[in-house]
């Protein structure tokens, strides 16, 4: 009966002894981690999705697997964070349509940017640009305002929806002008982009990775970045900041966030890794070629970037005459 007891006793102690190590389990040892991506597969944004996921999993030791989660102009996938558990098992890859302008833009959205997340750092921001035509005679940003002034309500710009990023921008250049663009939706970037080639949209505003190959080939002309520096895939073409617009910048930035109770030492162990992908020669070359300017840095950079952008897209959604859904 000793012999039984002191057994069973030892069994006992075997087990306390246990919880304290299960409870220690050194993270991200116990599974892959999922980084949700509130686009499509095959977006503008998934080549960036899916090489930091590849990059950060390398270095935590721990594989990342890209989810792909559309809905609702990015609302669908954030709030899925939002409502995950904040074990350091889930994380999102966002932009500013999600994390701003979209505050603008519905009337619930279904989480709260700054209060439902962890920070953990930005990643890069690709600015919009003014694009147009070959067949249109301005060859730089002076010449365009010249040219759509001159034919008022005669120049029309293309977007991917009223709000998004062409829009908020093509208003912004059409208050410049008089308000003498007119605003044509699309339902889809790559319709736009035909009608552009085609000539029969004059103009339109989008973000960088779409041109190149089409500014290379010489069916269209880039005249302005939106951006206070020059981007580094297409050198060639001026700011609006040179060209003296300082108040013509739109840009899509990008950054990771983790649901809000994710412990402060992952959510620091994430923004290191992430760091040292954005440092990485290889991994910098890859990220620079698609037009992303890449910013890095500490958790509290995306904090500071949120309190500005948030009230700044308001500002942009309100003039661009979008309206909640």
């Amino acid at each position: 009966m000793f012999s039984t007891l002191k057994t069973g006793l030892a069994l006992a102690l075997a087990g306390l002894s246990a919880h304290p190590a299960m409870a220690q389990e050194a993270w991200p040892a116990r599974q892959p981690l999922t980084m949700i991506l509130p686009a499509g597969a095959g977006g503008s944004s998934d080549p960036l999705a899916r090489l930091l996921a590849d990059e950060m999993g390398r270095r935590i030791g721990q594989s990342i697997v890209v989810q792909n989660r559309p809905g609702a102009g990015g609302n669908l996938g954030m709030a899925q964070t939002a409502r995950a558990r904040g074990d350091g098992y889930t994380l999102v890859i966002s932009w500013t349509g999600p994390l701003a302008t979209n505050l603008a833009l519905y009337k619930e959205v279904g989480y709260d940017p700054k209060r439902d997340f962890a920070p953990i750092g930005m990643v890069g921001c690709t600015p919009n640009v003014l694009a147009v035509s070959r067949a249109l005679p301005a060859k730089n940003l002076k010449e365009f305002e010249a040219y759509a002034m001159q034919q008022p309500g005669k120049v029309s710009y293309g977007t991917t929806g009223v709000g998004s990023s062409w829009h908020i921008s093509g208003e912004m250049m059409s208050r410049v002008v008089g308000n003498s663009l007119v605003h044509i939706p699309y339902q889809t970037p790559g319709a736009a982009l035909t009608d552009l080639l085609g000539g029969r949209l004059q103009a339109i505003f989008p973000v960088i990775p779409m041109t190149v190959p089409h500014v290379r080939a010489g069916e269209m002309k880039v005249l302005a970045v939106f951006s206070k520096e020059r981007s580094s895939v297409l050198p060639e073409v001026p700011t609006t900041v040179e060209q003296g617009r300082p108040d013509l910048i739109s840009d899509t930035c990008f950054a990771l966030l983790a649901p809000k109770d994710t412990p402060p030492a992952v959510v620091s162990q994430l923004n290191k890794s992430m760091n040292e992908v954005l440092a990485d020669k290889a991994a910098r070359q890859k990220i620079e070629a698609m037009g992303v300017q890449i910013r890095g840095g500490a958790a509290q950079a995306l904090s500071d970037y949120l309190e500005a952008e948030i009230p700044r897209q308001a500002m942009l959604v309100k003039a661009s005459g979008a309206t909640a859904q």
